[in-house]
């Protein structure tokens, strides 16, 4: 009867230690002024490759990377990236998706994984303007801007989000599904679509693709 009293006690003990302690590391944290890791840090989605200007990366901690000139900067899930004024960018995703932003642009990286597609890359634009070539062979990647969704798997295009969200998209080659709430549209090579709120996406119209591109020259090289 003893023996049993004495393992219920350890018992008891042993989980209260397993309980507080988690409660006590953080306390030591909070003192040292040091977080305790919850999730092991998100593994590397992309590189940041050359900056006209300044690429700044904010971390989801806060912390604030910059980019000037051609190097290397790594990049994770959920990096958010602005260009400054008179500012461009260019960065890599392990995939191989070449994607350029224009100055006074701003987005966020995401990723989404499901079973059949596996991981498809997410940029959510807030504003300005990116150029995205997914290279050889089929890539999931969608870009999200406020009033609509390009998703694409092996293509070139352009898209713009205007100050009022109105969303501009240029297909260099290829086909886009570009969509909004109310239905979605493939925009083909060398035509043009306009995303309003409220409203399905536009017919795509023929377009000149080059002054979409033009901006492009200078960081790509």
């Amino acid at each position: 009867m003893m023996r049993f009293r004495h393992v219920v006690h350890s018992l008891v003990i042993h989980r209260r230690f397993n309980v507080m302690l988690p409660l006590g590391l953080a306390f030591i944290a909070v003192l040292v002024g040091r977080s305790v890791p919850a999730l092991a840090q998100s593994a590397q989605v992309a590189t940041a490759q050359n900056a006209i200007g300044t690429l700044v990366v904010v971390r989801p901690d806060g912390i604030e990377d910059r980019l000037q000139a051609k190097g290397s900067l790594q990049l994770f899930e959920g990096d958010v990236l602005r260009t400054e004024p008179a500012s461009q960018a260019l960065i890599e995703f392990k995939e191989g998706i070449q994607v350029a932003l224009n100055e006074n642009t701003s987005f966020k990286i995401l990723s989404r994984w499901e079973k059949v597609k596996g991981i498809t890359r997410i940029i959510r634009l807030k504003q300005g303007e990116v150029w995205v070539k997914t290279g050889e062979g089929p890539k999931q990647l969608e870009v999200e801007t406020p009033v609509a969704t390009a998703a694409v798997r092996e293509t070139e295009f352009n898209i713009k989000v205007q100050e009022d969200g109105q969303s501009v998209l240029t297909v260099i080659h290829g086909i886009v599904e570009f969509g909004t709430a109310f239905g979605t549209c493939p925009i083909r090579t060398s035509t043009v679509s306009y995303g309003v709120r409220g409203k399905r996406c536009t017919k795509p119209a023929p377009t000149d693709v080059k002054p979409a591109i033009a901006w492009t020259q200078a960081v790509l090289q």
